[in-house]
């Protein structure tokens, strides 16, 4: 089975594809797209009609792509560039409208629990500490004997620090 998924960032937007054996998750395709949507974000926490145009320019033309390819599910998922703004359902109404994604919004919790998961796809984490610097966020997750026992979501991502 074919699958894929799709990463709306502050940076970027990423189209994977997985095929799905027995359970084990084999990545296809992993085709990433400059977007930039941290810099459409006003003073005022909204996103831009600009910015919104080129979210929907880039998820118009990946629903082109999604439609070639035989898939058994495709999953778009917002991360804080959209869940951090204060026009969100005007945001998701727009790219449902324009590409036919209707796209869920993860809370930061839920991202760094994502994380996780998908680091163990390449890497076998039994305990620690998984940090993902985002665009707009760092995702923080403790492991303790092949579980997450504490997710966490800072407001401060690459496109933010000062070092």
């Amino acid at each position: 089975m074919l699958y894929g998924v799709i990463d709306i960032g502050s940076n970027t937007i990423r189209l994977m594809i997985y095929r799905v054996d027995n359970g084990a998750i084999h990545p296809v395709l992993n085709n990433k797209f400059a977007a930039g949507l941290a810099g459409y974000i006003t003073a005022k926490g909204k996103m831009s009609k600009e910015g919104i145009r080129k979210a929907v320019e880039v998820l118009t033309e990946l629903r082109t792509v999604t439609e070639q390819i035989t898939l058994d599910g495709v999953f778009p998922f917002g991360t804080a560039a959209l869940r951090n703004i204060t026009n969100t359902q005007e945001v998701l109404d727009a790219i449902r409208a324009e590409s036919g994604f209707a796209v869920r919004v993860l809370s930061g919790e839920e991202e760094a629990e994502f994380d996780y998961y998908g680091a163990l796809q390449s890497t076998p984490l039994d305990g620690g500490l998984l940090v993902d610097v985002g665009g707009g966020t760092t995702g923080i997750s403790v492991l303790k004997d092949g579980k997450v026992i504490f997710t966490g979501d800072e407001p401060t991502g690459g496109t933010h620090m000062t070092l």
